[in-house]
């Protein structure tokens, strides 16, 4: 009996123990993600003040509309096609970026499908490149209807 006895406290001062470090693994976690939100909000904003959007190119066609948008945060560039349409619409997209310059050559392609509600906008591709000195690059937005429209937008960039 008190075998029985000693088992059971010892089982309880277990338990209670694991209840106890649980909780504060749990308080642990939720301070580690909240500090890291925290940062990452800090890193958004910082990023967001320092950078300005310019459009690069633009065009129609029908109800499609493309959009090629440039953001400018010291020597990195961020690329993003934008695809709007006054009426509802699905198609594929391209979206590619050819650079060159004294750090070496890249060609980036992204493609997918998209599709639109009537007077909505969407971001199809992004990209972000090191656009150093003497660099130069091209970037092409193309946006396909699955009725055959075609909208195309194209730009070259230098430093």
């Amino acid at each position: 009996m008190l075998r029985e006895s000693t088992n059971k406290q010892r089982h309880d001062q277990q338990r209670h123990n694991q209840q106890r470090h649980g909780g504060i693994w749990r308080s642990l976690v939720a301070t580690l993600l909240t500090l890291m939100a925290g940062a990452l909000l800090t890193c958004t904003n910082s990023y967001a003040e320092d950078s300005t959007v310019t459009v690069l190119a633009h065009a129609s066609s029908g109800p499609l509309q493309c959009e090629i948008r440039r953001t400018d945060a010291g020597h990195s560039v961020g690329l993003t096609g934008t695809i709007t349409s006054s009426t509802a619409v699905a198609g594929k997209f391209r979206f590619m970026v050819t650079k060159s310059g004294p750090s070496g050559s890249s060609n980036i392609n992204q493609g997918n499908n998209f599709e639109l509600t009537a007077g909505s906008q969407t971001d199809v591709g992004h990209v972000t490149i090191n656009l150093e000195d003497n660099a130069k690059a091209v970037v092409e937005l193309v946006a396909t209807s699955n009725d055959g429209i075609e909208c195309r937008a194209k730009a070259p960039l230098e430093r």
